[in-house]
């Protein structure tokens, strides 16, 4: 199968500004073309489950999010694998906190996508302030929020964007899950600061983002923090 990613047409993150619009009805079906004889892979099934043009058109929405990490980034993607209670595993987020990066990883540890994030901002020796370690997606939040701690959230909620992927430690040793740090990954209203260390430990996204993975994450879903 052709992933989304593999259509995309990379463009480097740059704060607020936006694509042009393209003619997308004469674009995609060429794009699909070049991609079934360039890599002799056929363009069908679960690629788009449809082939109307405006099924495609939502979906590119996505692809073309400017915080998306291009191919070449990807290629780059650091190892979803990880050891708890001495056994190899497969987290399916990595959140690399000295580039300002979030992968996102199949079952099998293979690099799906990736985007830009926000994470803590940086001490007095040039270390983020985000905790680094192994965490556990608990649950996922939608505004208004009802459990994720904080005076702050509970004064301006709507500051931390849609959606909340509440997230718990996990023991390297014993694999248990030691509760919240306060930690989380969520979307934001500033989008300047995506790309930047701008919080005080959580890892911030972009919205449109963060409203996908609150649809696509599963709940249970292992994330490192690096």
């Amino acid at each position: 199968m052709i992933h989304l990613s593999s259509i995309n047409n990379p463009v480097s993150f740059s704060g607020n500004n936006e694509n042009k619009r393209r003619n997308t009805n004469s674009i995609i079906p060429a794009a699909l073309l070049m991609l079934s004889l360039n890599t002799g892979t056929p363009v069908y099934g679960d690629t788009f489950v449809k082939t109307d043009s405006v099924e495609i058109i939502d979906s590119l929405k996505t692809i073309k999010n400017p915080t998306r990490l291009s191919e070449e980034e990807l290629l780059a993607a650091p190892t979803p694998k990880v050891k708890i209670r001495d056994k190899d595993t497969n987290v399916g987020i990595v959140v690399d906190t000295k580039t300002n990066k979030l992968y996102r990883y199949d079952k099998s540890g293979e690099v799906i996508d990736g985007y830009h994030v926000a994470t803590g901002k940086l001490n007095r020796y040039g270390k983020s302030l985000t905790d680094t370690g192994i965490r556990r997606v608990h649950h996922i939040e939608t505004y208004p929020y009802k459990s994720a701690p904080g005076t702050k959230r509970n004064r301006n909620p709507k500051a931390y964007g849609p959606n909340i992927l509440y997230l718990t430690t996990i023991n390297r040793k014993t694999g248990e899950e030691e509760g919240s740090n306060g930690e989380f990954i969520h979307g934001n209203n500033d989008i300047d600061s995506i790309g930047t260390y701008a919080s005080h430990g959580c890892i911030r996204m972009d919205n449109d983002v963060i409203k996908m993975f609150a649809k696509e994450v599963k709940k249970g879903t292992l994330v490192l923090i690096k």
